[in-house]
């Protein structure tokens, strides 16, 4: 008797061994996946990078970062075909789906970012054109991945400094540190330095049959300067004023309402 409950009870447990790392594996596959590259965008490995970049900053910040490229939005804006993305496919993190959805919209040439729950917090209107002003270059000329890189870049470092307390804004009293910037001034610096070290060598060696001279006279033959007068006068002066515009002082995100009801912050431009 003690056998056979000994055998089952063994039997129960293995099968319970087997069947929870399934049902893990089924509620992982049931996120959305954050890189939807309809528009072929990327290449399979740029796209492998991306999506791991992703998927990495999402799980760590709790905060779902998404990508989505398309080609046709079916005749909605870029704002309502972002919006509903973000909600008609259950991204966001916790009760007030926190995330942020970058849509290329290559129909139209237009991106848009479509903010939601803590997202509307961390990613202010200012702080999306900030990052609009460091992706747009690369998304016209089709630096796709460069782009995406750099948008995953920024929306951490917003999102990290908006938990402390201080979201990148207008009123701001500090500009976010862009860790990749010290080691691109470097490079240039390197480079600078060796082609001037080239240029100036090159210059250098031109200059082999000129002999120095100890003073001005070595360079003015005689009788030639005879200076009987000196004077100096003032013909007039010019003032010029220009009149400097005053910053707006207001900050914070725009909100509206998605087709689902749902509150969206976000802003777009043209590519």
């Amino acid at each position: 008797m003690i056998k056979r409950l000994l055998v089952i009870f063994f039997s129960v447990c293995i099968c319970f061994s087997a069947i929870v790392p399934l049902a893990v594996v089924v509620y992982a596959d049931e996120h959305p996946p954050r890189l939807v590259d309809d528009a072929n965008l990327l290449t399979e490995s740029e796209a492998w990078y991306i999506q791991n970049k992703l998927d990495s900053i999402s799980e760590r910040q709790n905060f779902d970062l998404v990508i989505v490229t398309t080609n046709d939005t079916g005749g909605k804006s870029s704002m309502d075909y972002a919006d509903d993305y973000f909600d008609y496919n259950g991204y966001g993190f916790g009760e007030n789906c926190d995330g942020a959805l970058l849509l290329i919209n290559m129909g139209d040439r237009e991106m848009w970012i479509s903010t939601c729950g803590f997202g509307i917090t961390a990613l202010t209107d200012y702080g999306i054109d900030y990052i609009f002003d460091r992706i747009e270059y690369d998304v016209r000329y089709g630096d796709y991945e460069d782009a995406f890189d750099t948008f995953c870049y920024w929306c951490d470092n917003f999102v990290s400094r908006a938990k402390d307390g201080d979201p990148f804004d207008r009123n701001s009293n500090k500009e976010p540190f862009n860790e990749k910037l010290p080691g691109r001034v470097v490079i240039s610096v390197i480079i600078g330095f060796v082609i001037a070290l080239i240029a100036t060598g090159v210059m250098k060696g031109k200059l082999k049959s000129v002999k120095f001279k100890t003073s001005a006279n070595d360079y003015v033959n005689n009788g030639s300067l005879n200076i009987t007068n000196k004077q100096d006068l003032f013909l007039y002066s010019n003032v010029s004023k220009v009149r400097i515009q005053s910053e707006s002082s207001g900050g914070g995100s725009s909100t509206h309402r998605s087709s689902s009801g749902s509150s969206h912050g976000g802003g777009g431009r043209s590519f």
